[in-house]
């Protein structure tokens, strides 16, 4: 059985997730279970459930919302813990902070309210940031701006998040 929320493999009947925490749902084995989240409905999580077909599916309310997509970047510690978030194919510019002018809202007093940018350039990503008190880490090391990379670990006040690109 793989966990739908973190993609652990995890023995069949579990109720809990062993490597997340979070609750499973029972289903039959026939049943995948999806959660996405994209940047336009960055505070919904849509939770659908259909036959699995053996590859992997995405779903979101509205299909209207489902853009094609270079990437991602997800959360690997922090209050906001395991959420991911897709970066849009026609990307101009992304701004992650704990403000309401921010397009990816994350639950962490210590970072700023707009805290980094992330713009692609030609075919590469490059990270800012903005100015802030505590500073941003690209793995492990202080930056101002800097090229991103497939894999990065971004570190923003007490929250971690991985660089992704399809």
């Amino acid at each position: 059985m793989i966990c739908p929320f973190c993609g652990a493999t995890i023995p069949d009947g579990s109720k809990t997730c062993r490597d997340c925490g979070r609750e499973l749902h029972q289903n039959s084995p026939e049943v995948t279970e999806i959660v996405t989240e994209n940047l336009s409905t960055a505070d919904e999580t849509s939770v659908f459930q259909g036959e699995s077909l053996g590859r992997t599916q995405i779903f979101s309310e509205g299909l209207d919302s489902v853009g094609a997509f270079l990437g991602w970047l997800v959360i690997t510690e922090g209050p906001d813990k395991w959420k991911e978030f897709h970066i849009p194919l026609d990307l101009g510019q992304i701004i992650v902070g704990r403000g309401e002018a921010a397009d990816i809202r994350l639950n962490d007093e210590s970072i700023s309210r707009i805290h980094i940018s992330i713009r692609k350039k030609e075919d590469a990503f490059y990270l800012t940031d903005l100015d802030t008190d505590s500073g941003t880490k690209v793995n492990g090391k202080s930056v101002e701006r800097v090229k991103l990379q497939d894999g990065d670990l971004i570190q923003i006040g007490n929250t971690s998040i991985k660089f992704k690109l399809l």
